[in-house]
């Protein structure tokens, strides 16, 4: 059918390079005190994350929209996501990430009732990143397709589907970090077009811990 295609191709997007988090508090900075830089976060992660947007479409149904666009109809979805994140010691990461995109109650179309799992690449580099408090900021490219070779990404055969900006705080002596999506953009690609999101950030919220050092 072409209109779950149509969400099975978006995959939905977001979660973000899933950079390792953990419950504290991202609105509170505070001294960390663990002596935590950006090389001592290399290792494993796996992260657990959830949010909510809402997709435009066209009159039909049949395609993405803008959702400027008038007329158009909007599909309220909750995301649930789990990720398996490296990082380098310069703040890069990668990650291999599944996507539960669920429709909310009273969605208008029988086509899209049905739970949507996806899989994205998610590509995280660090912008800012202050050991006292911490905290952080990254960027972060998503693509449907490629590889993570350790922190590193492999394009071949990859999509770029959207891209976004990232806050995180690090605590646990760097074993966990709490990161929030604070902004997305989906880009032109052969499922979705830009504007296509209705959202309040943060869309996303995640929590991750260490499972492992760098190979």
């Amino acid at each position: 059918m072409i209109k779950l295609r149509i969400a099975t191709g978006l995959g939905l997007v977001l979660f973000m390079a899933a950079v390792a988090c953990g419950p504290v508090g991202m609105n509170q900075p505070r001294a960390n005190g663990d002596g935590v830089t950006l090389a001592s976060l290399v290792g494993k992660f796996t992260s657990k994350g959830s949010g909510s947007y809402t997709l435009c479409l066209n009159a039909s149904l049949s395609a993405p929209v803008d959702c400027a666009s008038a007329p158009h109809q909007e599909m309220p979805f909750n995301l649930t996501s789990v990720a398996h994140v490296t990082r380098d010691a310069g703040g890069n990461s990668c990650a291999v990430t599944t996507l539960t995109n669920e429709p909310a109650y009273g969605t208008i179309s029988p086509a899209f009732r049905a739970r949507i799992n996806n899989t994205r690449t998610n590509v995280s580099t660090t912008t800012s990143f202050d050991p006292a408090t911490g905290s952080g900021s990254s960027s972060f490219s998503q693509y449907r397709g490629g590889r993570c070779i350790g922190a590193v990404f492999d394009s071949t055969g990859a999509v770029l589907t959207g891209t976004g900006t990232q806050s995180f705080m690090v605590s646990d002596s760097g074993s966990r970090m709490d990161t929030i999506v604070t902004s997305f953009s989906v880009v032109t690609n052969p499922v979705g077009v830009p504007g296509m999101l209705k959202e309040t950030m943060p869309m996303i919220k995640a929590t991750s811990r260490r499972s492992g050092p760098l190979p």
